[in-house]
Order: C-alpha cells, then sequence, then structure tokens
C-alpha cells in the first residue's frame, strides 16, 4: 500500500506582537479539531526574529491545505490583517503511482476575508493539455468564421467570437498577428466595399449597419463613423 503525503512550509503575517494569540487561536482550533475526532493538519510556532508572524509546517506530511487556509482567514478576522498572502504545497507518494505527485498553491485576500486565486498542478496540466491539443481529424473541426458568420441574425454570435479572440490574444500574442492577417484577408478585394464619401473600407453588420472599417476589436473606426455615415459604393 502506498503512502501519500502533503508537505507545506510558510510563514503566516499575524501583525506586530500579535504571535502569542495567535498560537492561543490555533490551540484553539485543534482543540475544536480534536473534540470532532479530526486532525489540524499543521504544526505552528512563532517565526523568529520578531513577534509578529507565526511559521506554519506539515510536520509529518499530513498537511491540511484546507485547514490551514481557515487559521489564515481566522487570523485576518481576529487581527483585523490587511493585504494579500499565500503558501505552497507539495504532494508526494511512497511509490511511483502516477496520481501520487503534485502540488499548489493559494492566494488569499486577507483583508476582503476569502481566497482570490487557487492552482492545483494535475488540474492545471490537463486542461492546458486539452486546450492544446490538435485535432485528430482537422478537416473536421473546419471552420470559415466568414462563411458561418452569414447566417448570424444577432450580435451575440460576434460579441461570444470577440470575447473569444480577446481571450486568446491575451493567452498568447502571436495570436494577434494570425487575426490581423485573417482581418486583411477577409476585407481584401473582390468582397471590399468603399464609402462614397471618402473611399475608406466599409462593411455591413448582420442587421444592416454600416460602418468604416477600423483596427479595434470591433473593426469599427468610430472617428471615421462620427465625421459622416458609412455609405457603400456597392450593395452587400
Amino acid at each position: 500500500m502506498a503512502d501519500y503525503f502533503t508537505q507545506l512550509s510558510c510563514v503566516l503575517p499575524v501583525g506586530p506582537g500579535n504571535a502569542a494569540a495567535a498560537l492561543a487561536l490555533y490551540e484553539q482550533m485543534q482543540a475544536e479539531l480534536d473534540g470532532d475526532g479530526m486532525e489540524i493538519g499543521f504544526l505552528a510556532e512563532a517565526h523568529e526574529p520578531g513577534n509578529d508572524s507565526l511559521w506554519l509546517w506539515d510536520g509529518d506530511g499530513t498537511g491540511d491545505v484546507e485547514n490551514v487556509i481557515a487559521f489564515a482567514l481566522k487570523c485576518a478576522e481576529v487581527f483585523n490583517l490587511k493585504g494579500f498572502w499565500g503558501f505552497c504545497w507539495g504532494l508526494g507518494c511512497s511509490r511511483p503511482l502516477l496520481d501520487g505527485f503534485g502540488g499548489g498553491a493559494q492566494l488569499i485576500d486577507l483583508g476582503g476575508r476569502r481566497s482570490v486565486s487557487w492552482v492545483d498542478t494535475q488540474h492545471w496540466i490537463g486542461e492546458e493539455t486539452a486546450r492544446r491539443r490538435e485535432p485528430t481529424n482537422p478537416a473536421a473541426y473546419a471552420f470559415n468564421p466568414v462563411a458561418d458568420a452569414q447566417g448570424w441574425t444577432t450580435t451575440t454570435q460576434a460579441d461570444l467570437l470577440l470575447s473569444f479572440v480577446g481571450q486568446e490574444i491575451a493567452a498568447n500574442p502571436a495570436v494577434a498577428v494570425r487575426f490581423q492577417a485573417f482581418l486583411a484577408t477577409v476585407s481584401a478585394e473582390p468582397d471590399e466595399m468603399l464609402c462614397r464619401e471618402c473611399g475608406e473600407p466599409v462593411f455591413l453588420t448582420d442587421t444592416g449597419v454600416s460602418h468604416h472599417v477600423g483596427d479595434g476589436m470591433d473593426g469599427i473606426d468610430y472617428n471615421r463613423d462620427r465625421d459622416h455615415v458609412a455609405i457603400p459604393e456597392k450593395e452587400a
């Protein structure tokens, strides 16, 4: 049988002169959990030098991440702590089992008394692998944004597409270059329409509203639109 381990070691700031009182809170929490037949899952002692922080660690490899978070939030409430604090943990195993290793991190808003972000490496690697996985049959996933957009009757789908592209650009700046090339392709002749007033490229939305072509994510040049109405030289 394999033994699983959760190991952690971190320093929790509790405010000037509060180390002894924070240790009393720790002992109170430990007693309450013992009364319910549970273990607190970490050890605590004053962190030297100074008297404003505690050293928290797993002790024997059976660290309880949730209890560390609960204790930190309790200290934040009692001592009116502010700012952000976080810690990491590692997962290990006495045998080389595939699910036995990993780790994570937690970020806590002490002033807001809440967890604001966390990561678990096992979930993260699975999600990132799935997000980047190439389709086994690319032809089955063929997508033509211009052709598919012809059937849109509201702007909802367009807004969703713009949101998706924005997220992809934020995650990978190289996407911006490819997206700009795509825009140049779909706005080129012979489908390009020019404004009768200024001769600049214009386009029609699915609701029939005309706009000057711009560089923004929505593709609209608002400055030219304010100057005059975009009137296509030819019908869409």
